[in-house]
Order: C-alpha cells, then structure tokens, then sequence
C-alpha cells in the first residue's frame, strides 16, 4: 500500500526494481514499469483527491507467461485513462493543452491497458510483454 503522497514514488521504484532484479529482468522492463506506474500514481495524488489518503494506492506486478501483468488501483475520484483523449502531437509544446502526455506515455510503454471502478477503487490493468 502506497499512502498519498509523491516521496512514495521512492519506495514503488525501489519495489519495482527488486521485482525485476529477482526475475532477471532487464533495466528496459523496470523503466517501462516504473514509468507507467509513476504517472498513473502521480496521476492519483495530485489530481484524483488521493493527497494525504492513508493507503491511497496499490500495486501488483506478476510475471506470467510472455510479460508482467500489473495491476494499480486507487482509492481517487473515478478516472478512466483509457478514455482520455490523445495529446496532439502535432502542435508546437507551448501551444499544446496541459495534460495528457503522461496517459499517452503509459498506452506507448504498456499493451492491454483496462480501467475499472469497483468498490470505491480506480483499477488499472495492463501488461508489459517481455
């Protein structure tokens, strides 16, 4: 469990690194995970009301068959980023709309991204193939 609040960040990658060190894993695997799990956690302190929660988030890394399956669930304001829209790429940075970029990050280094909310919790899952 990961309380609401970003100096968390140090000890998810800490325990991601340890996963994939334990499984022989490479550097590439643990910063894709740690990449995606970062935003979608950053995401939920500083914009879903996780700010301060007592055991706000947490998350599950499985090696299966061909990848890591990961699961990260929040106790947020319901937020799909499955259906956030795509940033638009295309335009100059300075005139680009805020936000977006890390979800966008998440769907480039992560395949079978899905959202649930069930029992008051945010759920994602995905998977990192190997």
């Amino acid at each position: 469990m990961l309380d609401g609040d970003v100096r968390e960040l140090r000890r998810l990658a800490a325990s991601i690194e340890s996963f994939c060190r334990e499984r022989g894993l490479g550097d590439d695997v643990a910063f894709d995970l740690n990449l995606a799990l970062e935003e979608l956690f950053v995401n939920a302190v500083k914009h879903g009301g996780c700010r301060g929660m007592e055991s706000a988030a947490r998350v599950r890394l499985e090696l299966v068959e061909g990848g890591v399956a990961v699961e990260i669930a929040d106790r947020g304001a319901p937020f799909d980023p499955t259906a956030a829209p795509a940033p638009d790429l295309g335009t100059p940075l300075a005139a680009r709309a805020a936000g977006g970029l890390g979800i966008h990050l998440v769907r480039q280094v992560m395949r079978d991204v899905r959202y649930a909310r069930t029992g008051g919790w945010n759920r994602v899952t995905m998977r990192r193939h190997l």
